[in-house]
């Protein structure tokens, strides 16, 4: 075989590429795809979706630095094989291997993850990466780095709202991205055409993105456009987009039939024109670099080393069902630090702001991304204010997409494993992100512990008003702004949910949620923002909860899942009331009233962290009262509260003397704009004592 190891001829000036080297990494990318398609249909392994067509992504690879980061797709084993030569990967991926460098066995194959190898986990929802590779992006530039990232999709995945996403992340604040649309014409079975309306290079310049279409049929002309766009890039110039069209030489994966929607004649010409390795060999030949025989020589050579990794890898072990339930939530590991600094009574809000300026003075990566965020006010809560003042530029104000803030914010700290805060102004509008939060909240999981997903999201719950349900300042918070939000993330596996009722935990525990390597949602009732500590019938603060008002200067922490216990009366346990957010205080409010009214002691379990919650407490709780309501903002459907409710049912039964009470809001959209029937839509003081009460006649 004849080498030649100079270099190619481009307009950006580069270092040596290997075209041999880079042919044969193409060809082994082929050899695997045709293996794996065969072990498939031999039933080797239940699912495999191929690169054939797709090889030339090796050449994009090769364009870049070794330090450049890689969010790829799924078709892309040649950009996997041009970073890592690791031939076995893939292979042990198929065969589900517990020795699969990327996900362990746990993911489909060609869900491309390394982070020896700055490869962000690969995810099956489709461009569903993208919003990630913006965060990469975005932090890439926070640390005046020369590194850039490549996010790859289909032309299927050019129409998602997650590819759209990073486009304005790209635009917006001109980061160092490269995006990459491999357009073969077919979004699985439905043909090129729909996905977007007119040129997406004209679209794309439109927007402030340079880009440039690409025959990615042409190995050599598809790794000449790369350094060109590269240099545009790291020049600083922006980022860009290279529409690279090519063939796509089988079926959408082994779940598809090629012929079913396919002409013969599209198939046949397809083949004969667009296949990237055959034309590269062709030039090779024709260039004298390689002769004829070398290319069916290479092509044997390849296609005995794989076979003979195929062998080794299927003597390695396979996964055993007795790890099914690990690596799902990594809660940090608390260690007891106690409160050193002056304390001074704060509302929830000042805490929170205090907070935020501890983590950034600790972090010089720290930030805090969302919308009126950066502006001197702080956000429209002034959540933000203290740091917007004492740390300018660590307060960033964001476009009006809370997909774009999720991503920007988990991105970043998947580069470096650290968290950066998400603000989201009301729960309510975090469904435009719930894919994106989701995914965050599972790449621990798929990628069995090879990644931590460390992020942030702080929001502002429940409904409007400055206080407890009862303290008469209801109403104007409707139905864009009164949604509680645990319904919505204590059913995602992978997530932690925080929920404090006071400004001594919101501080405590936002400080201890920034150190999780899993996705946190702090969810801050607005009610609480600005409230007094809970007061009795007579108007007096209740001293058990005022405490909590008084919150120390500097850093401390508090233990996630853990709640507090607080007894109000005398006597052997009557009732226990859990609750958190808002409804602890009017719980405590209930409690001290009761109490006092018929002399009993009862105990208010403050959860504070919803998932996972503090299964102990609470069944401890139950064991001692015998009693027990379960109070939520919730409304009355599916609901955090009522999985509480059935868990206590199905754990405690032996420990109760009766049916667990529950109370929560109405089952009816969040709660109406006006007040008096915002005042009738959630539990108060007034209905927990009167349920007390049912069960203490009981």
């Amino acid at each position: 075989m004849t080498t030649n190891l100079r270099a190619t001829e481009t307009e950006m000036p580069a270092g040596p590429l290997d075209v041999v080297t880079l042919y044969r990494t193409m060809v082994t990318a082929r050899v695997i795809n045709d293996l794996l398609k065969t072990r498939k249909t031999q039933g080797k392994f239940p699912f495999y979706i191929g690169c054939a067509g797709h090889e030339v992504m090796a050449a994009v690879v090769a364009a870049l630095d070794e330090s450049d980061w890689l969010a790829l797709y799924y078709r892309d084993l040649g950009a996997w094989l041009q970073r890592t030569g690791d031939v076995y990967g893939p292979l042990r991926e198929a065969y589900s291997r517990v020795t699969g460098p990327m996900n362990a066995g746990r993911n489909m194959p060609a869900h491309y993850a390394s982070k020896q190898h700055q490869i962000l986990p690969s995810v099956s929802e489709v461009a569903g990466l993208c919003p990630f590779a913006g965060g990469v992006g975005f932090s890439l530039k926070w640390d005046k780095s020369d590194s850039l990232i490549l996010c790859s999709t289909g032309d299927g995945g050019a129409a998602t709202n997650d590819f759209n996403v990073l486009f304005r992340q790209a635009g917006i604040h001109r980061l160092p991205i490269l995006i990459v649309v491999e357009d073969n014409g077919w979004a699985i079975t439905q043909p090129g055409g729909n996905q977007w309306s007119g040129s997406l290079v004209d679209w794309a310049n439109a927007g402030n993105v340079y880009a440039e279409e690409v025959d990615g049929t042409d190995v050599m002309r598809t790794y000449e456009a790369t350094r060109r766009l590269v240099q545009h890039i790291r020049s600083g110039r922006g980022p860009a987009l290279m529409h690279l069209r090519l063939g796509l030489l089988d079926a959408h994966s082994s779940s598809t039939d090629i012929r079913s929607y396919r002409t013969k004649e599209e198939i046949e010409e397809t083949t004969a024109t667009k296949d990237p390795v055959k034309n590269f060999g062709r030039w090779l030949v024709a260039q004298g670099i390689l002769q004829d025989a070398d290319i069916e020589r290479t092509r044997k050579e390849i296609r005995a080393q794989v076979e003979r990794i195929e062998q080794d890898v299927l003597k390695e072990p396979e996964p055993g069902p007795e790890r099914v339930l690990e690596h799902i939530l990594n809660v940090p590991e608390w260690r007891e630090n106690t409160p050193r600094g002056n304390r001074r009574t704060l509302t929830m809000l000042g805490a929170i702001n205090e907070a935020l300026v501890e983590l950034a003075q600790r972090d010089p990566g720290f930030f805090v991304y969302g919308q009126d965020v950066g502006s001197p006010k702080g956000g429209v809560f002034g959540a933000t204010a203290s740091l917007v003042k004492q740390m300018p530029g660590r307060a960033i104000s964001s476009p009006l997409n809370e997909q774009m803030i999720v991503g920007i914010a988990s991105g970043a700290g998947l580069r470096d494993g650290r968290a950066r805060c998400a603000e989201i102004q009301f729960v309510d509008y975090h469904q435009s992100a719930t894919q994106t939060i989701r995914l965050a909240a599972r790449i621990p999981y798929q990628t069995n512990g090879k990644w931590n997903s460390p992020l942030l999201i702080r929001t502002k719950s429940g409904s409007g008003g400055g206080g407890p349900i009862s303290s008469s300042t209801a109403g104007g918070g409707a139905y864009g702004h009164s949604n509680t939000g645990e319904q919505w993330f204590t059913n995602i596996p992978g997530m932690i949910t925080v929920c404090p009722a006071s400004p001594f935990d919101a501080k405590g525990l936002l400080l201890e949620s920034a150190r999780a390597q899993s996705p946190v949602v702090f969810l801050e009732r607005g009610r609480l923002y600005r409230s007094e500590p809970p007061k009795d019938a007579n108007g007096k603060i209740i001293p058990e909860m005022a405490e909590y008002w008084n919150v120390p200067e500097g850093y401390y922490t508090l233990p996630i899942g853990k709640a507090r216990r607080l007894r109000f009366g005398t006597g052997p346990l009557s009732v226990a009331i859990i609750a958190w957010g808002t409804m602890v205080l009017e719980s405590c409010t209930a409690a001290v009233n009761m109490a006092r009214h018929a002399g009993v002691s009862i105990e208010v379990v403050d959860l504070r962290t919803l998932e996972p919650f503090d299964k102990e407490a609470v069944a401890a709780a139950v064991k001692e009262a015998n009693r027990v309501i379960v109070v939520t903002e919730e409304i009355d459907l599916t609901s955090f509260g009522r999985h509480l409710h059935s868990w206590i049912v199905q754990n405690c039964f032996y420990d109760l003397d009766g049916t667990p009470a529950f109370l929560a809001a109405v089952p009816a959209p969040p709660s109406p704009y006006s007040g008096s029937e915002e005042e009738k839509f959630y539990p108060t003081a007034i209905t927990i004592e009167a349920k007390l009460s049912e069960l203490l006649a009981e």
